[in-house]
């Protein structure tokens, strides 16, 4: 069977159902009473200052391991925390003379764990108002070398003004636990400072479906950059991007295109009798054949093709 690991990650950061499964479990595997209720302890510290809700996890366990299991200092230290864990006066009492000589040991032992506990149940007792924001409880310790690291409890209690001292003895129970370690170096071993974080949603994203709408607003974005990015159109664009107002709706076919070409930008032999530059344009009729057309035929059929070739590469360039 797996290792169940039951670590800092896993007491701090499981879910409730998951945690308590995996105390149980760890339990089975190593029968190590003194681990499980130091684990409890934290869970305890947890509970107190977490939103979330982890009172009173695994109770039967922690009753079995106090009325049957060997009884040991770790055991006597904390026993105080779980008093509500049992049935009645007279089981409570079962456990201290189990653990304790007398009342006056017990009373001496756990005068400690007597203390943090009615912190516990006063901070796990109070009810907190619901906002649009998270608190994280970012501390400091020292470990058993006596240096700094820092350590987060996330998703807390936002903490009332005037209980900063209050928060910080909770945090100190953690100071008298001894599982969490790191390189056989024990962790939480004094308790530095502490503060609490607010944070906030401050955007979300949701995938959108494609089939049932259209261009992101990205895409419409990316497409009104591309448009501002295009050069200037030029004259012959012009002509064909501005139709008449009677067909600005319809798509002009081959012929009117040409039309419009035609009627701006005439051939040579096209313009008026009396314009200069007609007289420049055509050649005289005495002009030698070549290939069996006359140097002007020969010309307007160049002009010709090439208005053509002008007209194809504009109306390719608008599909």
């Amino acid at each position: 069977m797996k290792e169940a690991l039951l670590g800092q990650r896993q007491i701090f950061g499981m879910l409730r159902k998951s945690l308590e499964k995996r105390v149980t479990q760890r339990y089975e595997q190593t029968k190590n009473a003194a681990e499980i209720v130091e684990a409890a302890v934290a869970i305890l510290v947890r509970d107190a200052l977490s939103v979330g809700d982890f009172a009173y996890l695994f109770p039967e366990l922690i009753r079995e391991i106090f009325l049957t299991a060997a009884p040991n200092d770790t055991l006597r230290r904390h026993c105080a925390y779980f008093r509500d864990y049992f049935v009645g006066e007279e089981e409570w009492q079962t456990v201290i003379q189990r653990l304790f000589k007398s009342e006056e040991e017990y009373q001496e032992l756990t005068k400690q764990a007597r203390f943090y506990r009615k912190l516990l149940i006063k901070r796990a007792a109070e009810t907190f108002e619901k906002t649009a924001f998270q608190f994280d409880l970012a501390t400091v310790f020292k470990d058993g070398n006596g240096k700094r690291y820092a350590w987060t409890l996330r998703d807390t209690k936002q903490i009332p003004h005037g209980q900063e001292s209050e928060t910080a003895e909770i945090l100190e129970i953690l100071t008298t636990l001894t599982i969490f370690q790191a390189g056989s170096v024990r962790r939480f071993a004094e308790y530095v400072k502490f503060k609490s974080v607010k944070t906030c949603i401050d955007t979300q994203h949701e995938a959108s479906q494609p089939e049932q709408e259209e261009a992101s607003d990205l895409e419409l974005m990316d497409e009104k950059c591309q448009i501002s990015e295009k050069e200037e159109p030029s004259e012959e664009e012009t002509v064909l991007a501005e139709p008449s107002k009677r067909n600005k709706k319809r798509k002009l076919n081959y012929q009117e295109l040409a039309d419009q070409i035609d009627a701006k930008y005439p051939l040579p032999w096209e313009l008026p009798p009396n314009d200069s530059a007609a007289a420049t344009a055509h050649k005289p009729e005495s002009f030698e054949r070549r290939h069996g057309k006359t140097q002007e035929e020969i010309d307007q059929g160049r002009e010709k093709r090439k208005w053509e070739r002008k007209v194809k590469k504009l109306l390719s360039g608008r599909r």
